[in-house]
């Protein structure tokens, strides 16, 4: 019988312990490679590959504003659907406190609406009818000359500025808005000038028989979002984003946000032949060969902030000039929820939760409309994301008859999936909402109207529809439910509806 000795059966050991110790630690080295593989091709997939692209040469980048920083596929493939306007998950319109809010309503008859009737209404009637006779009624701004009227009876224009009132800027049955809408969008431009003050660029432009609006160009596609580390007072314009502003104005029955249509124009049959010396030099032809230019104001005019068309053509927004002059001059003063405007100090309303008690005990905020306006004026900022809202703006000649203007919405819809609860705080604090604003509201929670569809019909007249992706739409509807539910909790910690919804005349 074949026998090892001792010593070639040790030796034999030793050659398998070494071997599956090298089996072993190749095996895990090849994991562990694997891994480092799969790592960076996912980090490629989703990341910004600095090695091989300057922070300048980056495309157009839609941000995810959500607090995960989970990157998996369902994420990136949620953000590429909501680039695409035809893709739509809708807002669940139902909260707990508001649906208790409602059947609390349901139970005062004096109330006036209930669920029922909320439901069979039809929101653009209702949206006419409530304060519609405070708005016909109030103060006219201007009146017509012993002439005027007969020689410029048919200037669109002109009917817009005559027919201001201190309820509204304008009448919402007025056919002579949608003349004015489509003048602005077709007419021939006779001068272009720029408008010095502000941060970007805005130009004047001049029609004939004198009128007047404000153009300001397309910089950013629209699935460009505001940047997470960007604080709201370094946020870009957006156009478009004031022409969603003016529609949803209108569709919220407001009428405080001035005319304002889309167009598009070529930059060098339109613009650049009516431009100054100096604006024209701004203008360059970009190394894609799209005509670019910059003009000059405060802040973001430079070859680094230009506007570029596609090819020769570019898109913009096109609000109406308001009257000026000794008869329609404005007064301004800062919102007493103004921002600090600073990246290290809070306004006192940010820290202090009982300011809007104090507020209402102060001039000038106890004429008779003002805290009902002033909570519109958040409620429609927090619906459009706006935190850029610091003055509060009337005609001198109607100061306490007037309502706000609401100028300025371009830093407006910014982001589709973060909402900005601080725009919101002085419905918060004050426990204070306009009765037929609540109305309105109810009516977008109950349906079957909701706020994104009307806001999406009324934009589809404008020249450069779409005018919003989806997301923004999506975010409207969510933030009615937010609204109301900040009602709901008022309610409930005054005890009292009548002592938290204003059943004013407005």
């Amino acid at each position: 019988m074949f026998m090892l000795h001792k010593s070639e059966i040790h030796h034999t050991l030793v050659n398998m312990k070494y071997k599956t110790r090298l089996v072993v630690t190749s095996v895990v080295t090849a994991t562990f490679l694997l891994y480092v593989l799969l790592f960076a091709e996912l980090s490629a997939y989703d990341g910004v590959k600095e090695c091989n692209l300057s922070k300048d040469t980056l495309p157009p980048r839609k941000f995810n504003n959500s607090r995960s920083a989970d990157f998996s596929e369902t994420n990136i493939d949620t953000r590429q659907k909501d680039r695409d306007t035809s893709f739509s998950t809708k807002t669940l319109m139902y909260n707990d406190a508001v649906e208790r809010l409602l059947d609390s309503i349901d139970q005062i008859s004096e109330f006036g609406y209930n669920r029922e009737l909320l439901q069979r209404e039809k929101f653009t009637d209702m949206a006419l009818q409530l304060g519609r006779d405070s708005r016909v009624k109030s103060k006219l701004l201007l009146q017509w000359g012993s002439h005027e009227e007969s020689e410029e009876g048919d200037n669109h224009f002109v009917r817009f500025h005559h027919n201001i009132r201190a309820g509204a800027l304008y009448n919402p049955e007025d056919p002579h808005i949608d003349g004015l809408l489509k003048d602005m969008a077709t007419e021939k431009i006779q001068y272009v000038a720029v408008i010095k003050e502000g941060t970007e660029l805005k130009l004047l432009f001049t029609y004939r028989k004198g009128a007047k609006a404000v153009f300001k160009p397309m910089r950013w596609a629209r699935e460009v979002e505001t940047q997470p580390d960007h604080f709201y007072f370094n946020d870009y314009e957006r156009h478009n984003a004031e022409i969603a502003a003016f529609h949803l104005d209108r569709v919220l029955g407001f009428y405080r946000v001035p005319p304002v249509t889309g167009r598009f124009l070529s930059v060098t049959k339109d613009l650049l032949p009516l431009a100054d010396k100096k604006f024209k030099k701004t203008f360059y032809v970009s190394p894609a060969g799209n005509n670019c230019f910059y003009g000059y104001c405060d802040y973001y005019c430079d070859s680094n902030h230009p506007f570029c068309g596609k090819g020769d053509v570019i898109e913009g927004s096109i609000m109406a000039w308001l009257p000026d002059g000794r008869d329609a001059s404005r007064d301004r003063w800062f919102s007493p929820f103004r921002r600090s405007y600073s990246k290290f100090n809070k306004a006192e309303w940010e820290t202090d939760e009982g300011y809007c008690r104090k507020l209402m005990r102060k001039q000038p905020y106890l004429y008779k409309r003002f805290i009902g306006d002033f909570i519109d004026s958040h409620v429609f900022d927090f619906i459009t994301g706006n935190m850029d809202r610091h003055h509060v703006e009337v005609f001198h000649y109607l100061r306490n008859d007037s309502c706000p203007i609401h100028l300025d919405n371009g830093r407006a819809f910014g982001k589709t999936t973060d909402d900005e609860f601080s725009i919101i705080v002085p419905l918060r604090q004050c426990c204070k909402i306009r009765k037929s604003t609540f109305l309105k509201l109810a009516k977008l929670y109950i349906g079957p109207e909701r706020l994104s569809e009307l806001l999406d019909d009324s934009m589809k007249s404008d020249p450069v529809y779409p005018i919003l992706l989806q997301g923004h739409l999506n975010a409207v509807d969510r933030r009615v439910v937010h609204i109301l539910r900040i009602v709901a909790e008022c309610v409930d910690q005054a005890k009292s509806i009548d002592a938290v919804i204003i059943n004013d005349p407005y």
